[in-house]
């Protein structure tokens, strides 16, 4: 996974992910970035840190590249991913279980480990937003029309029709 942004034109941003497929004639590697298909060479770059009371600033240069077996929730939003298997036993905040779980591409590519229900937090609007489609819901049928025309419910059903 890369941990700077080596070509923003590409793709190839922090947090892009890649397979190591060979090395280069120079020794760096060769990633095949999931995001491009295409591979690339990967050369340190030039990492600078300003240490206080220095008038120069402390230098190295670095491959911008670290192993990405596991990333953190926060780290996989907005990704989409083939496969993943999350832990929900310590999740802190509202909405985290579901940035977790709606990662996977598919239900079969999900596997749900260390579960704990009381954990999993909900923030009060939305939960009130969802128990008014739900009484709207269980009211007669041409008024449920009407409801259901509305896009953001129909945003709503089309996603829950998708979850069964």
């Amino acid at each position: 996974m890369l941990t700077k942004n080596i070509d923003l034109m590409r793709g190839l941003s922090n947090g892009s992910r890649g397979v190591v497929t060979k090395f280069s004639k120079l020794g760096f590697p060769m990633v095949k970035f999931f995001c491009t298909q295409e591979e690339v060479e990967v050369v340190p770059i030039r990492f600078a840190v300003r240490i206080p009371g220095c008038d120069e600033p402390a230098c190295r240069r670095q491959l911008p590249l670290q192993l990405a077996w596991a990333i953190s929730i926060h780290k996989s939003q907005g990704l989409t991913l083939d496969a993943v298997e999350v832990s929900l036993e310590r999740v802190f905040a509202e909405g985290q279980s579901y940035v977790a779980l709606s990662r996977a591409r598919s239900l079969s590519s999900l596997r749900v480990i260390a579960f704990d229900p009381s954990v999993i937090k909900a923030n009060k609007n939305v939960v009130r937003y969802y128990q008014s489609i739900k009484e709207n819901a269980a009211e007669e049928d041409e008024e449920n029309f009407v409801i259901r025309k509305r896009p953001d419910y129909q945003l709503i059903f089309d996603h829950m029709r998708g979850l069964l």
